[in-house]
Formats: C-alpha cells, sequence, structure tokens
C-alpha cells in the first residue's frame, strides 16, 4: 500500500511505501520536516503535519 501526500506547502503530492507512515522526512520542496501520515481509505491525498524541527539529524 502506498501513502499520498502533500506538505502544507502544497507544492506537490508525494509517495511513499505505507511502511514510512509516522516517520519524519524532509519535503524537497521547502525543506520542512514533516510527519508522513497514515494511509488513508482509497488512497485519497492528505496533508501531512509539521514536524518539530529541532530533530537532531535534520
Amino acid at each position: 500500500m502506498t501513502v499520498h501526500f502533500m506538505c502544507t506547502c502544497g507544492s506537490k503530492t508525494y509517495s511513499l511505501p505505507d511502511s514510512m507512515a509516522g516517520q519524519k522526512v524532509r519535503c524537497p520542496s521547502c525543506q520542512v520536516i514533516i510527519i508522513v501520515p497514515q494511509p488513508s481509505e482509497g488512497g485519497q491525498v492528505v496533508i501531512a503535519v509539521p514536524a518539530d524541527d529541532s530533530v537532531e539529524g535534520y
């Protein structure tokens, strides 16, 4: 299954494996750290929640 989501910057839609749900990633467009959401029913695109940007390693 795949997670389809969009950063709050609205630049574009991203798709990652559902095993990435809950993990923190950096938006390639705006560089904000976001949390990959859980897959939605029907594969709908959801808006990712920005993460606390004080995470070490980012």
